[in-house]
């Protein structure tokens, strides 16, 4: 099965195919190998990420916020105290 990056890339490949000239026909597999070659080069360097690692790294941000949110409480309630004393 395809990663869903690799479907994208196909579809992107498969447009750019389709807007060469017709007298260009003949070379539609060279260019989608090339393009192909040239736009995964691209996206390795562009230091991508998959939607599933963003949506992991969004939840584990989410959890982390709340914790600290919950620590400060727990600081600010015992500064209140210490004042008290």
């Amino acid at each position: 099965m395809q990663r869903p990056e690799s479907q994208h890339l196909d579809d992107l490949i498969q447009k750019l195919g389709k807007i060469i000239p017709p007298s260009l026909k003949s070379t539609q597999k060279e260019f989608e190998k090339t393009a192909r070659a040239g736009l995964e080069g691209i996206m390795q360097k562009l230091d991508l990420v998959s939607r599933e690692e963003y949506d992991v790294q969004t939840t584990l941000l989410s959890r982390c916020q709340e914790k600290i949110s919950a620590l400060e409480k727990k600081i600010s309630a015992l500064e209140k105290k210490l004042k008290k004393s």
